[in-house]
């Protein structure tokens, strides 16, 4: 074996090592970001259900029975019980649908096991690829969440729907542009590491 393809194979190792590491960076960030989007979807179904049950049950006692307070007041109660089942069934719901990037991590530890040819590398990249497309969806999604979050906030704190509507609009906006950003900086660093790795095949 001569010394320049003895240091081509090296390069190549080298390589494949680089990708299986940002892969796996990758992987344990898709997977934090799913206890975080679990989370977040809770949090917005809980505060939307409560605001649409307080909203109706307090409306509907009083044009009943006037202006009570402890009407007011039941209403609140009965919409945070009824909001607190929506979220956990939220909870549920998302527990049972699992981790959708559960086929990356198999494919990523066989990977880590060793013995992986370059193929096999790019077979990894383009699922992290793939991967990174849903997730983009997933981010765009968590950004509308941020908005309705941060509507209901500014709005129930500051009473005026209009400034709530504002701060929904100003939070969506940058979260989705957070989200196009970092998606934009994965596309670059995957073509970039595709060329290395075909260019070291």
């Amino acid at each position: 074996m001569t010394a320049s393809t003895e240091e081509s194979g090296q390069r190549a190792d080298q390589k494949m090592d680089d990708i299986v590491r940002d892969a796996d960076e990758f992987y344990n960030n898709l997977r934090r970001k799913h206890a975080n989007d679990t989370r977040l979807d809770v949090a917005v179904v809980s505060l939307v259900v409560w605001f649409a049950s307080f909203a109706a049950i307090g409306l509907s006692a009083f044009a009943l029975y006037g202006r009570e307070i402890y009407y007011v007041f039941d209403a609140f109660v009965l919409g945070i019980v009824i909001a607190t089942v929506a979220g956990l069934s939220t909870y549920a719901i998302r527990r049972k649908r699992g981790f959708k990037f559960a086929q990356l991590g198999v494919l990523l530890e066989k990977m880590k096991q060793g013995g992986s040819s370059s193929e096999d590398g790019l077979h990894l990249m383009d699922a992290v690829r793939q991967a990174s497309l849903v997730a983009k969806k997933r981010k765009m999604d968590s950004a509308f969440k941020y908005g309705v979050v941060a509507f209901a906030i500014v709005a129930l704190i500051g009473v005026n729907a209009a400034i709530g509507a504002l701060a929904g609009v100003i939070v969506y906006l940058y979260f989705r542009f957070e989200a196009l950003r970092e998606y934009e900086r994965d596309e670059m660093r995957y073509e970039d590491s595709k060329k290395d790795l075909l260019h070291n095949l």
